[in-house]
């Protein structure tokens, strides 16, 4: 194995000190206020920061790599900002309220999700005890539910049996934004309020009781986004009371998060706070070293794995049976890449720039604002669905993959029907 230098630290140097310039700028424009984009371009420069700790030790307990090289970070911190400019656009409008869509198509869809997760908290609440408990008692029990629930997922087959629970899980990033969304209006329904705080807590606790810290991670990465991108539009009372929830959530979901992670990594040679360095920070480092020369891409295999199969094409189900078809490739999902190294390992690094261009200049055009500051609500929704690849993005992989490819579906599903009733409400042809 090539022995990693003085060069390599000067490219991983580069790479942060980029990241931070434009983390800089970004707050010199907004004057130092913490918007979603701001959070956002933290995490690109502490990940980097946390990951050298891995990468440039010479006793790293997990992972093999390689010296590092210039042009994939230049092209990773340009993807990454290409990909950001919706969020640091919508940060810039300084966006003071959402004009509502009709109150009462609003109420019915919150409606119909709450009750969906609510016929499921029996089975929810039982399977969680048993998870929950398991972790605590069982030092081993972590990785066993984890690799349990992932030979689940990739043993689906497409089966539709229990609507409620797929309504659940298709509209749940949608939870984490109303949730804070009903918090804004002037006549709050706190039922509704209630309703997606009980989806958003039963959310993140069944993930956890499967042994996917991933998902919790991603939880808690949505529910920063959505408070951070709604709070110019919260009341100074408000603010304090949801921090007092959250930190109080935090506190709850952190006790079974470090009895999981001790169950995954206690035993390994690098030990719980070694684990916790390498999955926060790996991802820069692996996309420098394999993601733009991996000896083949996966043709959408993994990002667009549902949507070629609903069009006809071929495509392995599940996890383990796209790694076994590009068994080959130099680097899989088991390790982390970034956003941008999944969307490079499916499609190619030409091809991703080309995507990620269009991307960014669909949703930016998204975030314009009228003469009171304010945007629609359908617009919002769709800004806030950019929020979450990136914020989710940075250091895993791209969380919309495989059967989560509903969820997009679902996100523009909501787009386009609130859009079609801004459209009736205002009878002119301004675009949505």
């Amino acid at each position: 194995m090539e022995e990693i230098g003085s060069i390599d630290i000067i490219y991983a140097l580069i790479y942060i000190v980029l990241m931070a310039y434009i983390f800089w700028r970004h707050q010199r424009q907004i004057d130092w206020r913490w918007g979603a984009g701001s959070i956002i371009l933290f995490t690109y420069v502490l990940y980097p920061i946390v990951g050298a700790f891995w990468f440039f030790d010479p006793n790293r307990p997990y992972g093999e790599v390689v010296p590092l090289r210039l042009f994939p970070f230049i092209y990773l911190a340009l993807m990454e900002w290409i990909a950001l400019r919706p969020t640091l656009q919508y940060d810039r409008n300084d966006i003071q309220k959402i004009e509502p869509p009709t109150i009462l198509f609003l109420n019915i869809f919150a409606i119909i999700y709450i009750l969906c997760t609510l016929i499921q908290i029996p089975n929810i609440l039982s399977h969680m005890a048993d998870g929950l408990r398991s972790i605590m008692l069982d030092s081993d029990a972590g990785a066993d539910l984890y690799y349990e629930s992932q030979s689940e997922d990739s043993n689906y087959d497409g089966a539709i049996s229990n609507i409620p629970a797929i309504i659940f899980n298709i509209f749940s990033p949608l939870a984490f934004f109303l949730f804070f969304y009903y918090l804004t209006l002037e006549k709050r329904r706190l039922w509704a309020i209630l309703g997606f705080g009980i989806c958003i807590i039963i959310k993140s606790f069944h993930s956890l009781s499967n042994g996917q810290r991933t998902e919790v991670t991603m939880s808690v990465f949505n529910i920063i986004i959505a408070y951070l991108a709604l709070k110019p539009m919260l009341s100074q009372q408000v603010k304090r009371w949801v921090r007092v929830i959250l930190i109080s959530l935090a506190i709850l979901i952190t006790i079974p998060f470090i009895a999981l992670s001790i169950s995954r990594f206690g035993e390994e040679e690098g030990g719980l706070l070694g684990g916790i360095i390498y999955y926060t920070g790996e991802a820069p480092y692996y996309f420098n070293n394999y993601a733009l020369d991996a000896d083949g891409i996966r043709y959408g295999d993994r990002t667009c794995n549902l949507f070629k199969k609903l069009i006809g094409l071929s495509s392995p189900n599940g996890i383990f049976d796209v790694r076994n078809t590009y068994y080959d490739m130099k680097m899989d999902d088991s390790i982390f890449s970034t956003f941008v190294g999944d969307f490079v390992l499916d499609f190619g690094g030409t091809v991703t720039a080309i995507l990620f261009i269009l991307f960014s200049f669909v949703f930016t055009m998204l975030t314009r604002t009228n003469a009171q500051n304010q945007i629609p609500f359908h617009r919002a929704i769709l800004v806030y669905f950019a929020m979450t690849v990136c914020m989710q993005g940075g250091m895993y992989l791209f969380n919309y993959s495989f059967e989560a490819n509903l969820q997009i579906l679902a996100v523009f599903i909501f787009y386009l029907l609130f859009g079609l009733e801004y459209l009736l409400r205002h009878r002119h042809k301004e675009p949505v």
